[in-house]
């Protein structure tokens, strides 16, 4: 049982809203590779938008960028990812100085500097929090509990939130101290899911992010494939959101499945097992007569295997990609009528998110979608 209460990525996102312009911190706990990080960058990516201000990500801006934020932090939206895991834990107290008075001041790395601006608008995650040493951990009082930097204050609308592994994931963590865990609200995030009827479902945010589309249709075929963890495998490699996309997607962009590099590519990063499975999901194309669909979608009905109707899902979305003019979106509105509506759904929203602007433009003007196919399928497009 989880020690403390279960959040989706949605409710992350709202948990994030809740504690945004409070001085309350979040420490977010869940296993490896479910995207704890990438959900809380989207967060601040929303939030900039939110507060409409310059979205900045601290660790990967030059240094005259950095200089620009501290002389105008009023401008700005910054997010910071910083790894504790990485600090001694003199880091956070800072350098001493003395002055000509013999008193002892602290200068404290820029970054900390930039939070302490009074105009500042900041997300600062502390990820792989419970991967750094005790020592470290408790230097992190201060910013956390008191919202101090040395002897300066941190700014009023700076978020802290924090994250880290469990102890069953076994990433040789250091359990957080209890005055510490006191100093924060605790949630447990947990691993995304298939669901093709939910706009927070895994696949839904692939789709946004460009994932390979052959990975979509094969997570919505294997669904339990889509994270799997197991702490006693010999294995390095497993399953994981963060994988699939991460890893996976743009190892096999533009590959052939017949690639013979193909299979040890995906298997170096979900593991062998899975790697079979998804590439034998792949090989189905070799077994569909896409020409003679599209003359004739209708043959569409005559599919009666499960994982070639989901393998077509991935082939019509590459196709479209490649052919996308009116007679197309013509073309693919007659596939599309011929699919079961799990499948439709999938595809259109496939299709949409990277064609929205030309499907947006051609669909009004195509009978089969005003008379027939939207009144079922125009809210999934919405939504996607």
């Amino acid at each position: 049982m989880s020690k403390s209460v279960e959040i989706t990525h949605k409710e992350l996102k709202q948990f994030i809203d809740e504690v945004w312009g409070t001085k309350i911190s979040l420490n977010l706990t869940g296993t490896v590779g479910i995207g704890k990080s990438v959900a809380v960058y989207e967060k601040a990516v929303s939030l900039a938008k939110q507060e409409k201000r310059k979205f900045v990500d601290w660790n990967r801006v030059d240094k005259e960028t950095k200089k620009e934020v501290i002389k105008n932090p009023d401008k700005y939206f910054v997010f910071m990812d910083i790894r504790l895991s990485q600090f001694d834990a003199t880091d956070l107290k800072g350098l001493p100085k003395i002055d000509s008075e013999e008193v002892v001041e602290w200068l404290i790395q820029n970054w900390l500097y930039a939070l302490t601006k009074e105009d500042i608008k900041a997300l600062v995650f502390f990820d792989e929090l419970n991967l750094s040493p005790q020592s470290v951990q408790a230097s992190s009082y201060q910013i956390i509990r008191d919202r101090c930097a040395g002897d300066v204050k941190l700014g009023e609308n700076v978020c802290v939130i924090s994250a880290g592994n469990t102890l069953e994931d076994k990433a040789s963590i250091f359990e957080m101290a209890k005055p510490l865990c006191n100093r924060f609200i605790h949630a447990t995030l947990l691993p995304p899911v298939i669901n093709p009827d939910s706009k927070d479902s895994w696949d839904s945010w692939a789709i946004k992010h460009n994932v390979d589309s052959r990975i979509i249709a094969y997570l919505n075929f294997e669904p339990k494939n889509l994270f799997y963890f197991d702490s006693e495998s010999p294995e390095d490699a497993f399953p994981t959101p963060r994988s699939w996309a991460e890893y996976v997607s743009p190892l096999i962009k533009g590959k052939d499945h017949n690639n013979p590099l193909f299979q040890k590519l995906v298997a170096s990063a979900v593991g062998r097992g899975v790697a079979v499975t998804f590439t034998e999901f792949c090989r189905l194309e070799d077994d569909i007569d896409f020409k003679e669909i599209l003359d004739k979608p209708s043959k569409i009905q005559e599919i009666e295997q499960l994982d070639i109707r989901f393998s077509l899902v991935g082939i019509v979305d590459n196709w479209f990609d490649n052919n996308h003019k009116k007679q197309d979106c013509v073309k693919l509105l007659e596939l599309v009528s011929y699919m079961q509506p799990e499948f439709a759904i999938l595809t259109l929203k496939m299709c949409f998110k990277k064609h929205k602007q030309t499907m947006k433009k051609n669909f009004g003007s195509i009978k089969l979608w005003t008379e027939e196919l939207s009144k079922e399928y125009a809210k999934y497009l919405v939504s996607a």
